[in-house]
């Protein structure tokens, strides 16, 4: 007994000290982001290296904003990235409720087909995205970097999964109470998914928050740069401001935080349990 209970007490010791030497292992780079967000970058490269933070953080943010109006970027990519998670919540959920419990010539050949755009790489589409976008005028505009991917098919494989577990006796006793096939949709099967809308709004946020090459190609005006176009635009031939990238990159990674932190505790669970429905 007394074996036994060693035993578990050096697995329990053991399996602490693994996280946290993984959380340190994770909150170093952090840490030293911040520490470098506010030091001169003649001070970046000197040995032993800087470990507390100074008092340049506002000088960097103003020679950032000198070089790329990071303001404006950073604008850009929050009204593209929200717009995008909110329209294709609505696409993927439709679309998921569509497959889920409704039923159609070719429903299934369809759903495996929008699967198969998965394994499309990126590079493959934005030469016809970039002709079509073009042809629509929509350059240097947000429809062009908002529209192409809003009906996410990870977004519609989820929503998919999880509209299966509502159980059709009450989609039927809803009918007979005379609801709308939409208000099926909104009243009774959207309730029951908060989570799973909460995990794939993380998702989709997290997607086109760091999204570079398709806006590198449809966005043209630095007026209309995102996040990452920016921190592009900092990396010269000659030279790479790595004081400005950090407080940028600082910067950029405080909406992350904001958006998993708020929606965390439906995070797990909604990924869960689109993964066992059959």
């Amino acid at each position: 007994m007394r074996t036994e209970e060693r035993n578990e007490a050096l697995w329990k010791f053991g399996s602490y000290i693994f996280l946290m030497t993984l959380v340190v292992l994770v909150m170093i780079p952090l840490y030293w982001m911040i520490v470098a967000a506010t030091i001169p970058q003649s001070e970046f490269f000197t040995w032993p290296p800087r470990l507390l933070p100074g008092f340049e953080w506002f000088s960097n943010f103003q020679a950032l904003q000198e070089n790329v109006d990071f303001v404006r970027s950073m604008g850009n990519s929050i009204i593209i990235s929200v717009s995008y998670t909110a329209l294709s919540l609505v696409l993927c959920s439709m679309a998921g409720f569509a497959f889920a419990k409704y039923e159609f010539r070719f429903k299934e050949p369809l759903f495996y087909f929008i699967l198969a755009t998965l394994v499309l790489p990126i590079q493959l589409l934005i030469i016809p995205l970039f002709l079509l976008i073009t042809q629509l005028g929509w350059t240097n505009s947000y429809l062009a970097v908002i529209l192409p991917w809003a009906a996410n098919p990870l977004g519609i494989f989820l929503m998919r999964q999880n509209m299966k577990a509502i159980p059709d006796s009450l989609l039927e006793s809803a009918r007979m109470d005379g609801a709308t096939e939409f208000q099926l949709y909104y009243k009774i099967a959207l309730p029951t998914m908060l989570p799973s809308l909460a995990a794939l709004s993380i998702i989709l946020f997290l997607n086109q928050w760091q999204a570079f090459l398709y806006p590198l190609v449809v966005l043209q005006d630095p007026q209309m740069y995102t996040i990452p176009l920016a921190l592009a635009d900092l990396v010269g031939a000659q030279r790479v401001y790595f004081d400005q990238i950090m407080v940028a990159t600082s910067l950029a990674v405080t909406p992350i935080f904001i958006v998993f932190l708020t929606m965390q505790q439906y995070f797990i669970k909604g990924i869960l349990s689109g993964s066992v429905k059959q």
